[in-house]
């Protein structure tokens, strides 16, 4: 998982979830995106070097928190530019699946 794609992910997970549940999220998410066929996954990882770049340089000067990517990713779901829209949806929605599959698990594993 690219860096850009990592910090979305992590503004999208649920920040109730313990950092184990929180963990295997991400790798659920990685996992996923590697798997996709390569002519997806390159679409996929230009958009996040495309989408990141201004996130990269302002992290790089110490002005990027999670609550102002949040706020971004939030203002990006409603965004006209269908491929913006999209690419969150995909990670939103790997997210979520991964947040209900796994959390249960571990909850269960736990009893």
């Amino acid at each position: 998982m690219l860096w850009f794609e990592r910090e979305v992910v992590a503004a999208l997970i649920d920040p109730r979830l313990d950092a184990s549940t929180r963990q295997a999220v991400t790798d659920y998410v990685d996992r996923t995106l590697r798997s996709m066929p390569e002519h997806l996954r390159a679409g996929v990882a230009a958009e996040s070097l495309l989408f990141g770049a201004w996130s990269r340089a302002q992290h790089l000067a110490g002005r990027l928190d999670r609550a102002r990517l949040r706020t971004r990713v939030d203002r990006w779901r409603r965004s006209p530019f269908d491929p913006i829209r999209q690419y969150v949806r995909l990670l939103e929605s790997l997210v979520l699946f991964a947040q209900h599959e796994l959390a249960p698990r571990r909850v269960a594993a736990a009893s």
